[in-house]
């Protein structure tokens, strides 16, 4: 990477979602200036500078990027100012990884599954919002096209639920528009892949086997590299770097979401961004690469990185193994926390990211987002049997209780997987 010490960095969002995104560009030296009208937020504390202005008010920001010398524009997961950005670093002639037409071509799911169909990307099979669906048809699931974090999306097993199940996404789709495709049910598994585009040429820079929770939509722990990398190279990425060069994507990240079934992968989703879930840290701690590093590098350069850069990249992981581990929680208050400050004392143990405190509730608007996980913790080990040594340890150290002293974590899915490991070995 080239030295950006001393050059400008202007950060919309001053949420949690940006945190990383300062802390990451003060370490490349950057001078960070951070945006956004939520009050005391938890980014401006890292930054150099908080210049308190809606990250919309587009004149303003633009006035400030001139008299400052800003050299170039950022923001964090968050959807909302990915458009922002977009849109500021267009007006502002600042280099930006993706066009607002790349954004709402991918963005959108309906959008994107048809960019899929039409470049051979296998997608979930499918019905009309106004099909008639017999029994044989079920169980189907429903999302709107637009939403994020999980939000709208139900699975249906008969027509009852299915007539909920398209009110909850039509309320939870800006643009009033649903999918309702047919529900692979394969256990709970599925992948999610991460690219990274430098210069036209495209690089998967890690595949992971994301298993949800029992009866849910959310993630329980996501294992890297996955088993079945070889099988999406072989059947998906040609046709998705295809489908990604006809819209002219030549710089940036994206990442896919997609379901295995037999020798099948059915690609249903993405992100063109880098993820909430902060692949990024397992990625740079076993192969060396980050993917948000990168992205930050082209907000200042225009320039990924440099080529000798590209050899960190390795969808193996250099031979080591990482996982991801979430902790869903049942409904009720948190009464007491304990066992956090052991774990990131444990060997591998890359990042801890908890969400909640003692006193916070868990309502059932939350169940089946991201808002039901208490936190998240990876791991990165030199084995598979160090990994699931490590994983095992913080599921029997840290506790959640709800004021009446029942636990709150639901460890189901983790529980079933580490079982069949050891079974197994």
């Amino acid at each position: 990477m080239k030295d950006l010490k001393g050059k400008k960095l202007l950060v919309l969002g001053n949420s949690y979602s940006t945190v990383n995104v300062v802390k990451l560009a003060k370490k490349m030296g950057l001078h960070v200036v951070v945006t956004g009208l939520i009050p005391n937020g938890q980014a401006e504390a890292f930054a150099d500078e908080y210049f308190k202005v809606d990250t919309t008010d587009y004149p303003t920001l633009l006035q400030y990027i001139k008299e400052h010398g800003i050299d170039g524009v950022m923001t964090g997961s968050g959807e909302f100012n990915i458009i922002n950005m977009i849109n500021i670093c267009k007006l502002a002639g600042l280099p930006v990884y993706a066009t607002k037409e790349q954004w709402d071509c991918c963005q959108d799911k309906r959008n994107f599954k048809d960019l899929c169909k039409k470049h051979g990307v296998p997608g979930v099979p499918e019905f009309g919002v106004d099909d008639v669906l017999t029994e044989k048809d079920f169980p189907v699931i429903v999302k709107p096209v637009d939403g994020c974090s999980s939000r709208g999306i139900n699975v249906c097993y008969n027509t009852e639920e299915l007539i909920v199940a398209k009110q909850k996404a039509l309320e939870a789709s800006p643009a009033k528009k649903i999918l309702i495709e047919r529900y692979i049910n394969n256990g709970g598994l599925t992948h999610v892949i991460k690219y990274v585009v430098v210069d036209g040429k495209f690089f998967m820079e890690v595949m992971g086997d994301r298993y949800v929770l029992n009866g849910g939509l959310i993630t329980a722990v996501t294992f890297f590299p996955s088993k079945n990398t070889d099988l999406f190279m072989r059947t998906s990425d040609e046709a998705v770097q295809k489908m990604f060069r006809s819209i002219g994507y030549n710089n940036g990240v994206f990442f896919l979401q997609s379901l295995p079934e037999g020798d099948n992968i059915y690609t249903y989703e993405m992100g063109l961004r880098t993820g909430g879930g902060m692949t990024y840290k397992l990625t740079e701690a076993t192969s060396g690469n980050n993917d948000l590093e990168m992205l930050i590098h082209y907000a200042i350069t225009g320039q990924m990185c440099e080529p000798a850069d590209l050899d960190t990249i390795d969808a193996n992981l250099k031979g080591k193994k990482a996982a991801s581990l979430a902790m869903p929680l049942r409904l009720g208050t948190i009464g007491s926390v304990a066992g956090l400050d052991k774990i990131v004392e444990m060997d591998g143990v890359v990042n801890l990211t908890h969400f909640y405190e003692v006193g916070d509730t868990i309502v059932p608007k939350n169940i089946n987002t991201l808002d039901q996980l208490f936190a998240r913790v990876m791991v990165a080990r030199d084995s598979q049997e160090e990994l699931m040594e490590t994983l095992n340890a913080i599921r029997n150290t840290v506790s959640v209780k709800d004021v009446d002293g029942n636990d709150m974590i639901i460890w189901d899915t983790f529980d079933g997987i580490y079982q069949e490991y050891h079974d197994t070995k």
